[in-house]
C-alpha cells in the first residue's frame, strides 16, 4: 500500500501517521513546506513521478477566524489545493479520502445532521470546506468524504486547557456551542478501518457518540484530570469573534466511535 498524506503535520496527521507505520504502509507524509497543494503545476510534476494506491487528504486552512480575514487563502488550500489533489486521484485512479468539517452546516437544527441533509455553511472556513468537497466529488467517484467535530490531539484544545490549569483558577468558556468533540486518535483508527475494508465511497459523519458544550468539555477535561478550575459558563456573544460558528453542530455518526466522555478519559489517561 504505497500513500500520499497531505497535511501530515497537522493535529490529525501526527496521529494518522504512526499508526500507519502499525500497519506496515509505505506512505509519503507531506506537509505544506515540502509539497504546496495550491501550486497546480507543482502538484502534476511530481505526481507524474510517483505511483500511489491510495491519498489521504488532510492538508487544509483550518483557522476559523483567520479565514474571515484571508478567505483568499482558505479558499485557495480548501478549494484550488483540493482540487489538484482530487484531479491527481483522478488521473491515476486510485480512491481518496477527505477529511471534512461540521461547519458545512449552519447550526440551526434541533437534532444530529445526517449526511444527506443540506449543508449551508455561515463562515469562511465551513464554505471553504464545502467547496472542497465538491471538488472531490466532481472529479471522482472513488472518494471517502470524512465530515468530522472539534478535533482534539496532541498540543490541541486538551493539551492546552492543561497547560492553562497551571497558571489560572478560572476560565470563561462558551456554553452555547454545542458539537462532538472527537480524539485524533479515534478518527485515525477509523480512517485506517475505512481503507481496509474498502468500504462503499461515499459521505460519512465520523465523530464520537454524545455531544456537549465547550464549557461541558473543558469541565470534563478538569474533572478527569482532577485539576481545580473554575469553569464560568458564557454565551458566545460575551466572546465575540471574528467568524460565526454554528450553535448545534452535532453529527450523526451512528455511534461508530464511543461517548466523548469515554474517549476523552482514555486519551487523558495516556498522559503522564
Amino acid at each position: 500500500m504505497r500513500i500520499l498524506v497531505t497535511g501530515a503535520s497537522g493535529l490529525l496527521g501526527k496521529t494518522l501517521c504512526p499508526l500507519l507505520d502499525e500497519q506496515g504502509w509505505q506512505y509519503w507524509a507531506c506537509n505544506s513546506k515540502i509539497f504546496d497543494i495550491t501550486n497546480t503545476k507543482m502538484v502534476s510534476e511530481i505526481m507524474n513521478k510517483i505511483s500511489l494506491d491510495f491519498i489521504i487528504h488532510l492538508a487544509g486552512y483550518t483557522n476559523i477566524d483567520q479565514a474571515e480575514d484571508n478567505p483568499e487563502m482558505a479558499y485557495s488550500v480548501n478549494q484550488i489545493g483540493t482540487r489538484n489533489i482530487a484531479n491527481i486521484a483522478k488521473k491515476h485512479d486510485i480512491p481518496i479520502l477527505y477529511v471534512s468539517t461540521d461547519n458545512v452546516f449552519d447550526g440551526k437544527s434541533d437534532k444530529p445532521y445526517k449526511t444527506t441533509d443540506a449543508t449551508n455553511p455561515i463562515n469562511v472556513y465551513g464554505k471553504s470546506k464545502l467547496a472542497g468537497e465538491r471538488e472531490i466529488i466532481k472529479a471522482t467517484k472513488k472518494h471517502y468524504i470524512l465530515r468530522t467535530s472539534w478535533l482534539y490531539g496532541a498540543g490541541g484544545y486538551v493539551d492546552a486547557m492543561l497547560t492553562f490549569s497551571n497558571f489560572r483558577k478560572e476560565i470563561s468558556v462558551v456554553d452555547d456551542q454545542i458539537g462532538c468533540p472527537t480524539s485524533t486518535h479515534d478518527l485515525s483508527l477509523k480512517i485506517i478501518e475505512t481503507i481496509k475494508e474498502n468500504k462503499p465511497f461515499g459521505i460519512y459523519h465520523v465523530t464520537t457518540s454524545g455531544s456537549a458544550s465547550w464549557a461541558d468539555f473543558t469541565k470534563k477535561i478538569f474533572e478527569l484530570k482532577k485539576r481545580n478550575v473554575e469553569v464560568n459558563a458564557i454565551d458566545k456573544s460575551d466572546f465575540p469573534r471574528p467568524a460565526l460558528r454554528p450553535k448545534y453542530c452535532v453529527l450523526d455518526s451512528g455511534d461508530i466511535l464511543p461517548n466523548w466522555e469515554n474517549s476523552l478519559s482514555e486519551y487523558l489517561a495516556a498522559k503522564k
